[in-house]
């Protein structure tokens, strides 16, 4: 897929990214004003301190829980296992999250975060607007593409029959969806595409990628996608030639 991507500015989908997890809300005896300790400290920097390593604790947690999803699956997943792999003890791993469920569902939720910021990165860019069509499809690849949506679909495949981890996972994936196209219906706007039609090539697009994407589960072969994602471009474009 190298010949789709290169021209747009996406980060490298080879590697587990470092995502942030959220931020951690301030209590309000962190925003009373500060009183001095005897070792010369304010109580709000000891509080900032205690913020940070919980944070810090946090994002190794996360990102231990989508390393050990991706490799033995949600089924395989275990409390013991994620704490071992982040470096964490299990005391602190059940401070943060009591069950597996409230673990992957916040897990989920930070890779698809990080994949908004780089599709936010990706319609920025100048290339983005001069060739939308391209610039989407190079979006969705980098999600579809590689482990983003392998660790979310561990979830999505268990919670089609485990009603209450669909309810969490749910509004995580709708978040997703609905600012991915708020993004780019943005950058087609800009293209001069009417919305109609930007809808319209938009889910096609995304359904096209998608679906790529499940069948790359067993057929690992981008030569093979790379033919048809091509031939599709071509003619989504073409609906777009009595527009310019």
């Amino acid at each position: 897929m190298k010949s789709i991507i290169t021209a747009f500015e996406t980060m490298n989908t080879q590697k587990v990214y470092r995502m942030a997890s959220p931020q951690i809300k301030r209590s309000s005896l962190a925003l009373a004003p500060a009183r001095k300790t005897t070792a010369g400290k304010t109580v709000n920097a000891i509080r900032r301190t205690q913020e940070d390593r919980s944070r810090v604790t946090k994002d190794k947690l996360l990102a231990a829980a989508i390393e050990v999803l991706l490799r033995v699956g949600y089924s395989g997943l275990t409390m013991k296992e994620v704490a071992k792999a982040s470096g964490v003890s299990n005391g602190a791993l059940m401070h943060h999250y009591t069950t597996k469920a409230e673990l992957v569902v916040e897990a989920t939720a930070m890779v698809y975060e990080e994949a908004i910021t780089r599709g936010q990165s990706v319609a920025q860019t100048a290339g983005a607007v001069e060739k939308p069509i391209e610039g989407f499809i190079a979006d969705c690849m980098s999600v579809y593409f590689e482990w983003p949506f392998l660790a979310a679909l561990e979830s999505v495949v268990v919670a089609r029959t485990d009603p209450d981890l669909m309810a969490k996972i749910l509004p995580v994936m709708e978040r997703y969806r609905v600012t991915c196209d708020d993004i780019w219906m943005g950058v087609f706007k800009k293209a001069g595409i009417p919305t109609k039609q930007a809808r319209v090539l938009l889910n096609l697009s995304l359904n096209i990628v998608r679906g790529m994407g499940l069948n790359r589960l067993w057929r690992h072969d981008d030569a093979h996608y790379q033919v048809y994602l091509k031939e599709w471009i071509t003619i989504a474009n073409q609906q777009l030639v009595p527009l310019k």
